[in-house]
Formats: structure tokens, sequence, C-alpha cells
């Protein structure tokens, strides 16, 4: 049931299989991943892997998988998951007593590992909040012995004070590319009730309180003489000093490190690098434990058990998830399939695919939250990730370089995971869709599979992405700006992007001449995109083509002049959001995406016969 890893080294990449399962938490689903070692004598001491927050989370979530792996490769199993209202776990971030939901999925976590990988001896591993956690869970009482904190701050105020600052100067980049004052304002009062979105992720104001709150310091640690923790720092920062005092008074076996590796793991996920010193680190300071006898006397409140799938009430509704993988040309990709239970289920699957390398949960975890209201509805839904992206098989360094994603192979992934539906008999006919490069996807899967009725195209870049296209584009962009006087904006993107300089400059010279065109004839992209649209009318294709504000596809339209003939493609609805922003990190446009992505399954749904 559960596939065995196999060692990786830096440069090797394509992770070994977990098994996806699900922890029972006090009615709240837990999303989570075994990682076994190979048949045979391994380690009695097993590892739970404690993830941090938001952003944070997106970007290392990869190298945690990494981590995982490397754990089980050298004997030891073990197991990450999301917390609850996180990631593919139940709940939402505004429901109530999320701190103490958080503490209690560790403590199930760990004996959860006790009781399915015989481990006597519990580790558990956690990265800023997630190492804050796991710390209140071992003073909560929890199965957890040992413990290593990385990038962990002694006060929740602290790292509140931080996210504030990541909120603050996400905000500012959004007024630098143009969104309104009274936008952002307006974003400001639809946050409910002291809220804090940071960067797209929500705290609610009971969940601000309960972190500002708590002080790892002031803990009282059972057992402290017969626990070891390894503590780390984050490249240039040393450990919280103030935690470190604490643990030492409390007769704790400490090793302090650096954490090199952090500020290049915690960062966009199509550039996280895996910190490869610090989980060699990591790793042998667990196997060194190994020869301590005994384990810490702690015992778990409830009785937690793996699951292959959970079911949960939705809108009144009961849906059921469950993973589900399928192999495409020898990697094995991984995915969420959300399915109605107590609703009439009709005979449409929607397909929700990355946005780059963001893993399957959506930008923010829109694909969670639209997938449980669908299936509320009875449409199936899934989400899952491509080759080399999130928790499927595959190389991931492909992907730092730019424009990586927007190639129409990937369509081919799309395919085969209609095709995996299909012969699990969800459904027949499909709605696919995406943000910017999974849009990019789904449009020319469609266009080469008669299954597709619909598809959601958000903030797509265009229909036929070529890299003189993306030149052309940043040459547009630099000129606006310059005409604008915003010189600082654009030394801002040669010395971050040099990339783009050069790529401009190639482009205007193999272009200098095709530019020149006899004087009335179309560009060629404007009519490849009315071949397109054509096609997709004749077929009934409906689309929704939602684009933020300064998107350049709808200026692509507005220069060809497709705007005024929008009338010929009736199955088109072209909607726009004033924000800049392409992800939908504000509240108020991720409210008017859902809105909008909701009414485009609607209008597909009295096609759909019950089954």
């Amino acid at each position: 049931m559960t596939e065995t890893a196999q060692h990786i080294g830096p440069g090797e990449v394509t992770l070994a299989r977990g098994h996806p399962c699900y922890l029972s938490l006090a009615g709240e689903a837990v999303f989570a991943v075994l990682h076994m070692p190979a048949p045979g004598p391994h380690s009695t001491t097993g590892v739970i892997v404690c993830p941090p927050f938001g952003w944070d989370e997106l970007g290392v979530h990869r190298c945690l998988r990494v981590l995982a792996d490397e754990f089980a490769a050298a004997g030891h199993a073990a197991l990450r998951f999301d917390f609850p209202g996180t990631g593919d776990s139940a709940g939402g971030p505004r429901d109530p007593a999320r701190l103490d939901a958080w503490t209690a999925t560790v403590e199930a976590a760990a004996q959860a590992l006790r009781e399915e990988a015989g481990c006597e001896r519990v580790v558990a591993a956690g990265i800023g909040l997630g190492g804050m956690i796991a710390l209140r869970a071992v003073a909560s009482g929890a199965a957890v012995d040992d413990f290593i904190l990385w990038a962990v701050p002694s006060r929740g105020r602290r790292l509140i004070r931080e996210m504030r600052q990541f909120a603050r100067i996400a905000d500012a980049e959004l007024l630098d590319h143009g969104m309104a004052a009274e936008d952002a304002a307006e974003d400001v009062a639809m946050a409910d009730d002291g809220a804090l979105n940071v960067a797209g992720f929500v705290l609610s104001a009971e969940t601000l309180a309960d972190l500002e709150s708590l002080d790892l310091a002031e803990l009282a640690l059972p057992d402290g003489s017969h626990r070891r923790a390894l503590l780390l720092g984050r490249d240039s920062l040393a450990f919280d000093s103030r935690l470190t005092d604490h643990l030492g008074a409390r007769g704790v076996t400490l090793t302090v490190a650096p954490g090199p590796g952090y500020d290049t793991a915690v960062v966009d996920p199509h550039l996280s690098e895996v910190p490869w010193e610090t989980i060699r680190t990591m790793i042998g300071w667990v196997s060194e434990g190994d020869e301590l006898l005994g384990a810490v006397s702690s015992s778990s409140h409830g009785e937690p058990a793996l699951a292959e799938s959970a079911e949960f009430r939705v809108d009144g509704a009961v849906i059921r998830e469950r993973p589900f993988d399928f192999e495409f040309e020898g990697h094995r990709l991984a995915g969420v399939l959300t399915e109605p239970v107590s609703a009439r289920d009709v005979d449409l699957c929607a397909v929700l695919m990355n946005a780059g390398a963001l893993r399957h949960i959506g930008p923010h975890r829109m694909w969670v939250e639209a997938a449980r209201r669908w299936a509320a509805r009875g449409v199936s839904t899934l989400r899952f990730d491509v080759v080399g992206v999130g928790d499927s098989e595959g190389e991931a360094s492909l992907y730092a370089r730019r424009g990586a994603f927007q190639r129409v192979e990937f369509a081919a992934q799309v395919i085969a995971a209609m095709n995996a539906l299909e012969r699990g008999g969800v459904a027949t006919r499909f709605l696919l869709g995406g943000v910017c490069s999974g849009a990019y996807w789904s449009l020319h899967a469609a266009l080469s599979d008669e299954r597709v009725d619909g598809l959601l195209l958000l903030n797509m870049l265009a229909f036929n992405w070529t890299p003189e296209l993306g030149a052309l584009r940043d040459a547009r962009r630099t000129r606006a700006l310059l005409q604008t006087g915003d010189v600082g904006t654009v030394l801002r993107i040669a010395a971050q992007d040099r990339w783009r300089i050069t790529r401009m400059i190639s482009t205007r010279i193999r272009r200098a001449v095709t530019l020149r065109r006899p004087e009335g004839r179309p560009p060629p992209a404007s009519s490849e995109v009315v071949d397109v649209l054509d096609g997709l009318r004749d077929r009934g294709i409906q689309i929704l083509l939602l684009l933020s504000a300064g998107e350049p596809l709808f200026d692509d339209f507005v220069a060809d002049g497709l705007i005024e003939r929008l009338g010929e493609w009736p199955n088109l609805r072209l909607e726009r959001i004033p924000t800049t922003e392409h992800v939908f990190s504000l509240i108020t446009s991720q409210r008017r995406a859902h809105e909008l992505i909701d009414a485009a399954v609607t209008r597909l749904l009295p096609e759909r016969s019950g089954r």
C-alpha cells in the first residue's frame, strides 16, 4: 500500500512515493502523507513534519517532501500533514479555535505514527509556526519525545509582527503597480473582524490573538531531561537565544546549529531550492538519538487512525475527498478528488491545474474551496500537480528557468487526468480551469479533446505563448513606465530580471524585418485567436476569460480589435477584476473570482443529467 523511499541527493529531485491518507481529528479530517522506510529492519524513531504558514508553506512544500523522503531512506518513518484549515485538510482559516486544533493535530500525528509505523520514539520537526505548534503540543503532553525547531521564534507576537510586515510589503507592491488606494482600503474593510490577510492567506482575529499571546519560554515542559532538541537558525540569523535558554533550563539536551538554505527554500515555489546541508544535519541528529533507551512517558487523548478518504459537510451537503493518483509517462501524478455524497451526481468533472509551481491547492487555496462548493452541488472536482510540482514525481529544477510553464506540452498531462477520471467512472464530460499557465494548459487540452464542455481561463497570458511575445510585452511595459516617469520601476526590473533585457534585445534583432507588415493586414496573433475562438464556439464550449486590470492579454484584445467583436462568440464571457494582482491575493479579488467561477459552473449544470 505504501511505496518505499529511495535515497536522493542534490540534483536528483525525482521524489519517492509516499502514501496519502487522512487523520481523523474530532471530526475535522487532516490530510497527511506517510513515508515508510524500505521493508526490513529500520529505526523505531519516526518523524512528524510540521509545516509553516501561508506563502512560507507554499514555497517550502516541495522541500518538506524531500525531507520526509530522506528520513524514510535513512530508515525513519515520516508523516507530513496540512494543519486544519490549510492545504488539503478540512476546515477554513476563519473557523474557531485554530490554535487548539493545530496543537491537537501534532498530537494525533505523533500517535498515528506510533500505531501505523510501530515507532517507539517520535521527533517533531517544525519550521516557523509549525515549530511553535509542535513545542506547544509537547508542553500539552503530546506523544512527542524530541523536536527539531528551524527558524522558530520564542514569542508568537514576533511571528505576527513579521507577517504584518510581509503583508505591508505585498500591499505596497500592489500600490506600486497601479492598484488604487481605495481598492486597498476596501480590501482591509472586507477582512472582517480584524483578520489579517498575509499576501492572500488569512488569520482570523481569534487566531491572531491566540498566537500573539503564545510565549514558548513560559510553557512547562514535562520530562525535559529525557528530551533532545536540535535548534536551527536561518542563514545569517542565529536561533532565538531566549528559547535556547528556556529549553536548557528545563534539562533538554540541546544541539544548536546554523540552518543554511532557509532563505532559498522559503521563497516562491518555482525558485525554491532544497536545503541539502540542513537536511543532512537533521537526519544525522535524529539517527544519533536511536542509541537512546526508552521514550518519554506521554499519552494521547484520542485514538487517531489513518483513513483512505474523508467525508465532511459543506453547505449542508456531505462530500468526500480522497487521494487520486495516475501515471503519466513513467511519473506518478498526485491529486485530490472531491466528490458529492448526498447531492445528485452529475456527469461533469472539473479539473483544476497548478498556477505555475504553486501546488494543487491553488492560489491561496482557491481550488480547495471551489472543489468543495461544487461537490456540494453534484460536480466532482480533481485538483492535481503536473510533473515535478507539489506532490507529483518529476524533476522540479526544470521550472527555475523563465517561461518553463508556458508550454503546450503540458496539455497532455491534463488529458491523462481526464482519461484516468473516465476510467474510474467519475465522469465523461469535463470543465478545465487554471490561473496563468494552468489556464494555458486547459485551453490547449480543450483544443485537442472533444470531452471538454467548459473552460475557466483566469489571467491567462496568451492564446499562443512565444518568447518573442514575452519580449514585446516587456518592451511595451517599459515604454509605458518611462512615459509615466516611473524610472525606478524600470531600473528595479532590470536589476532583478536581467534576463528580460537580453531577451528584449535579441528579439528586436530577430523580428526587425517581420514587424513590417503590409498595410491593413491583421497581426498573426489576432488571426490565431479568432480561429481558436471560432472553433470553441462551434463546439459549444462555454468559456470564462477572467482578467485582472493590467493583464497583457486584455491589452492584446484591445489592440487587435477583438473587444468590438466579442458578440461573435456568445459562448465567451470576458470578465474583469479591478486589481493589478495576478494571483488574487486580495480578499476582494478572491471573492469576486469565486463568484465568477461559480457562475460558470452554474451555466453548465442544466446541460448535465443526473447519474
